[in-house]
């Protein structure tokens, strides 16, 4: 048994060169033996996008507005006879708001009218007597004057007897009403607030970059917080930027016609600018290149990798809408984390698992 472990020990160590040498000959051999190459590829999943024409469009921020208040105010003193009017009531032009006491108006109105009458008879004689030069040339002057002062004066009684009842001068909302059934209002005292709602007035504020873009009949999509939608139309566009902001004031105009839609609500505007090509997207497909940058990775028609910054023309909840992709290119669904631009890759397509994935989404309740 001594022996035989001797024999053991003496020759473990050829045993072992030799398999080591024979490792290393088959080690040797291996590189004129590689895997293909195109297994050594990233793959990835690639499909093309469908393209539409869209409108490229600025979000803003902004509030409605009355297209114009109007205070009403008394014309003549005196007391509050009745107010027939509320407040928040739709009133239409020439309605009577607030009557005020005539008091001895209707009787200096009679008075006026029989002065008038009188010196149009004295005029008209006048007249006659000097076309028989039967009267001084001073007198008809005289008479004429006379003629004209009382005419005047019934022309001031009879604006202030319809003063007495003050009248709507545009259709809109009742706002306000500052006086009340007994009240003694002076000259120029504030009776009522109207608010004219249609149309209604949407106020934003558009960046200096991109005034410029802005022209008037321009449309815009109207979102208010409750989540009911409208179509607006740009109708002015102020050519002084506030100097705090750097922005310019846009007035959105929005037909209101039963002015059930109030002023001062927050909304979001969509404004459409100019009309472009895009695709959309999901946000998940965004990468960014080595500087930093977003934007989408593509393959060309060789399989090669692509990055082309992102333009993004609108944004939704459900995607994103992006412009300067070619026609051509396959946008990477996925594994686009994994590849740099340049890349020679596998492509699977896409296309199939696209059509799938709507299928069960249209399926699912």
């Amino acid at each position: 048994m001594a022996g035989l472990l001797g024999v053991y020990l003496l020759t473990a160590d050829v045993t072992s060169m030799s398999d080591t040498s024979k490792s290393s000959s088959q080690t040797e051999k291996s590189p004129e033996q590689e895997l293909p190459q195109e297994i050594l590829l990233a793959k990835v999943t690639a499909r093309t996008f469908p393209v539409e024409s869209i409108y490229r469009t600025l979000t803003l921020f902004g509030e409605t507005l009355p297209d114009r208040t109007v205070t009403i105010s008394a014309e003549i003193p005196a007391r509050v006879v009745s107010a027939t009017s509320q407040k928040g009531q739709f009133i239409k032009r020439g309605e009577t708001i607030v009557n005020l006491r005539e008091g001895a108006l209707p009787a200096q109105i009679a008075t006026a009218k029989a002065r008038v009458r009188k010196a149009e008879l004295d005029y008209n004689s006048a007249l006659s007597l000097k076309s028989k030069n039967l009267i001084a040339e001073n007198e008809l002057p005289q008479l004429e004057v006379a003629l004209s002062e009382a005419r005047s004066e019934l022309s001031r009684l009879e604006i202030d007897f319809a003063n007495t009842k003050i009248s709507a001068p545009v259709t809109g909302i009742l706002n306000d009403r500052f006086v009340e059934q007994g009240d003694y209002i002076e000259m120029g005292k504030p009776v009522a607030e109207i608010l004219d709602l249609d149309p209604l007035v949407v106020s934003v504020d558009v960046p200096q970059t991109h005034i410029a873009s802005v022209t008037l009949g321009d449309h815009a999509d109207i979102r208010f917080a409750s989540g009911q939608t409208a179509e607006a139309q740009v109708r002015y566009i102020a050519r002084l930027a506030e100097s705090g902001t750097r922005t310019f004031k846009v007035e959105l105009s929005l037909p209101n016609r039963a002015m059930e839609t109030p002023a001062g609500l927050s909304v979001e505007a969509e404004l459409k600018l100019s009309q472009v090509q895009a695709i959309k997207v999901s946000p998940a497909l965004l990468s960014l290149n080595e500087t930093g940058s977003p934007g989408i990775k593509w393959v060309d028609e060789k399989n090669k990798v692509h990055f082309t910054a992102v333009d993004i023309v609108k944004s939704e909840a459900s995607g994103l809408w992006l412009t300067g992709i070619p026609t051509h290119g396959r946008l990477i669904t996925r594994g686009h984390g994994f590849v740099r631009e340049g890349d020679q890759v596998i492509v699977e397509s896409g296309q199939a698992l696209a059509v799938q994935a709507d299928r069960v989404a249209g399926e699912a309740p």
